[in-house]
């Protein structure tokens, strides 16, 4: 598996909610693309977290292609910093997860 961990640092509150709604538009067509999990947080009222989890590197790099370098244009274009740290991942998880509780797009 492939982890993309997206940290944005924003102007202002208007940014922030932009960048938000745009990352779930995109989200929907990734999964269609390899993306398995997108997890979202809230550090601060500036400052928000992405973390992106993959089947494999090839279908990151394969749909960064596509929506990769546009989203992180827009993002700079409303005055946001970017972070992003990516690298193979390793996941687990509990047998008895509840997956009914996560959000479906």
């Amino acid at each position: 598996m492939y982890l993309r961990v997206l940290h944005f640092k924003f102007p202002n509150e208007l940014a922030k909610k932009s960048v938000i709604s745009l990352t779930r538009n995109i989200t929907k067509d990734q999964f269609k693309k390899g993306l398995l999990m997108r997890l979202h947080a809230d550090v601060s009222s500036n400052s928000s977290i992405a973390v992106l989890l993959w089947r494999n590197k090839e279908d990151f790099e394969e749909t960064y292609k596509v929506f990769g370098s546009k989203f992180i244009g827009e993002i700079k274009e409303l005055g946001a910093i970017i972070t992003i740290n990516e690298g193979p991942a390793e996941v687990d998880k509990a047998k008895e997860i509840d997956y009914s509780k996560f959000n479906e797009l």
